[in-house]
């Protein structure tokens, strides 16, 4: 008699526990896969949410109760938003009514911070002050350097503007449009 009688088809314990391994192990990889790609979006969305939290906080701040006296408290306001220390970098400026918004984001990658370069369709006071305000990290690229990931708000404001009359001067509240652009900076 042979000493593999009895013994027929035995592989050893690993051998003979491998088919219902092998479901546990997909089982688990298909869980791990499904909680990674569920953890990456939640990040995406948590992203994007803390983006539209700064957006709209630095928005509220700059145009307060949404009628903009002059540029001395415009100006005043953006430098008060400047003195934190925001997480994405932003563009605001203020068009007339009338302007042709299709061309905003143009406008804002031809606008450089640094060097108050900024677009001819920017709402300008009596002075000539551009109503813009920007704020970009430091070592953080500029908006037209490359294709950012950026949001794009519009918010009505009023801006009071002195006319001179034949008579002296008044005081117009003009309706205006806020174009806010948010990037994240690289």
């Amino acid at each position: 008699m042979s000493k593999f009688v009895g013994k027929k088809g035995f592989i050893g314990p690993i051998g003979d526990d491998l088919p219902s391994l092998i479901p546990i192990v997909s089982a688990l990889l298909l869980f791990f896969m499904i909680f990674t790609l569920t953890l990456n979006t939640y990040n995406q969305k948590n992203s994007a949410l803390r983006k539209q939290i700064e957006l709209i906080s630095v928005s509220k701040q700059l145009r307060g109760e949404s009628i903009i006296i002059d540029f001395d408290e415009f100006n005043g306001k953006c430098d008060d938003i400047k003195l934190k220390k925001y997480y994405y970098n932003f563009m605001i400026a203020i068009y007339d009514i009338d302007s042709d918004l299709k061309t905003v984001v143009d406008d804002f990658r031809g606008s450089v911070i640094s060097d108050e370069d900024y677009s001819d369709n920017f709402l300008k006071d009596t002075s000539g002050n551009v109503y813009f305000c920007g704020y970009k990290k430091t070592g953080s690229s500029e908006f037209g350097n490359k294709k950012p990931n950026y949001l794009l708000r519009y918010y009505p404001v009023a801006i009071q503007v002195k006319k001179h009359v034949k008579d002296g001067e008044v005081y117009v509240i003009l309706p205006a449009l806020m174009a806010m652009v948010v990037w994240e900076w690289n």
